[in-house]
C-alpha cells in the first residue's frame, strides 16, 4: 500500500489509504472502468510478450507455442478468459464507436448486422442513433450467451463457416487485424456471400498510412499472439476487392481508426 501511494496510484490520508483518479479507473462499477482492459494485458499475454524473441525469429505466433492452440480458440476453451478478453474490447470499444453513428450513413437501410461483434458496443452505439433500424448482433455462442442487450437481435454462429443472410449491411469491426491473409480472406468471402447485390460492407480498422500513431508495437503483439499484423488501408482495400467488393471511400472515425466502405 505505502509503494503504491508512493508511486501516485493510492492517496494516504492518516493511516487510511483512498483510491485516487487513477486508481478508481480499475473498480468494477466506474463508467469508465478500465479494469479488464488491464487485466487483459496481464496473465498469458504478458507471458507472449515474455517469448517475443520466438516470433521474431519465426514470424509465428508465441502465443501458440506456449499454450498449443491459437489465441482465439485458447479463449474459446477457457470461459472466464473468453469474458475478460470481450469486458476488455468492451471498454477500448465504448469509446472508440461513440462517433460511429455520426460517420456512416444507415438512412433507408433496414437491417444491419455486425459481424464478431463481441459484447455489441457498435451495434448498441448505432442502434441509439438510428432507433427504428433493425440491429443484429453475430458471434460465438459462448459470446452471445453472455450478451445483454436491449432491441438488438443476437445471432450465434462462427465466421469462418457462414454468416446469416439478414441484412443489406454488414459491420466488421477490428475483425481483419487478427488475422492473417489466408483467414481474412474466408471471411470476407462469407460476408460477400451474405450481403445482397448492392449491400454495403464498412470495415473498421487501424490503417497504418492513415494515422501520425506509430503502431509498430501494436504489430508486434499481433504477431506474437495471432501471427497477424497491423496493415496499411492500401492493403486492406486490395484484400477486400479482391474478394469481389467495389472500394468506395475511407473515413477516419478517431485519432486511430479509419472506416472503409464497400459494395457488393
Amino acid at each position: 500500500l505505502n509503494a503504491l501511494n508512493n508511486i501516485g496510484f493510492l492517496n494516504k490520508e492518516n493511516d487510511s489509504y483512498l483510491l485516487n483518479e487513477k486508481s478508481i479507473l480499475l473498480t468494477e462499477n466506474h463508467p469508465n472502468s478500465l479494469k479488464y482492459a488491464c487485466l487483459n494485458w496481464s496473465g498469458e499475454h504478458l507471458n507472449a510478450w515474455q517469448n517475443l524473441e520466438y516470433s521474431i525469429k519465426t514470424g509465428a505466433s508465441s502465443f501458440t507455442k506456449l499454450y498449443g492452440e491459437n489465441y482465439f480458440d485458447y479463449l474459446n476453451n477457457h470461459p472466464d478468459k473468453l469474458h475478460q478478453y470481450h469486458k476488455a474490447m468492451y471498454e477500448y470499444a465504448r469509446d472508440d464507436y461513440k462517433e460511429l453513428p455520426n460517420k456512416i450513413d444507415l438512412n433507408g437501410v433496414t437491417n444491419v448486422i455486425d459481424i464478431g461483434g463481441g459484447y455489441g458496443a457498435a451495434i448498441s452505439s448505432i442502434k441509439t442513433f438510428y432507433p427504428n433500424l433493425t440491429c443484429y448482433l453475430y458471434d460465438l455462442e459462448k459470446v452471445i450467451d453472455n450478451c445483454n442487450l436491449k432491441d438488438i437481435t443476437t445471432i450465434k454462429g462462427n465466421f469462418f463457416e457462414e454468416i446469416p443472410k439478414v441484412a443489406e449491411v454488414l459491420i466488421l469491426s477490428r475483425i481483419l487485424h487478427d488475422w492473417d491473409n489466408e483467414k481474412a480472406a474466408i471471411i470476407l468471402k462469407n460476408c460477400f456471400d451474405a450481403l445482397p447485390k448492392n449491400g454495403i460492407i464498412y470495415i473498421i480498422e487501424n490503417c497504418s498510412d492513415k494515422i501520425t500513431i506509430d503502431l509498430s508495437m501494436l504489430s508486434l503483439n499481433m504477431m506474437a499472439l495471432c501471427e497477424s499484423y497491423e496493415r496499411t488501408s492500401v492493403e486492406y482495400i486490395h484484400m477486400v476487392t479482391t474478394a469481389g467488393f467495389t472500394f468506395q471511400s475511407i473515413v477516419k472515425l478517431n485519432e486511430l481508426q479509419s472506416i472503409l466502405k464497400f459494395k457488393k
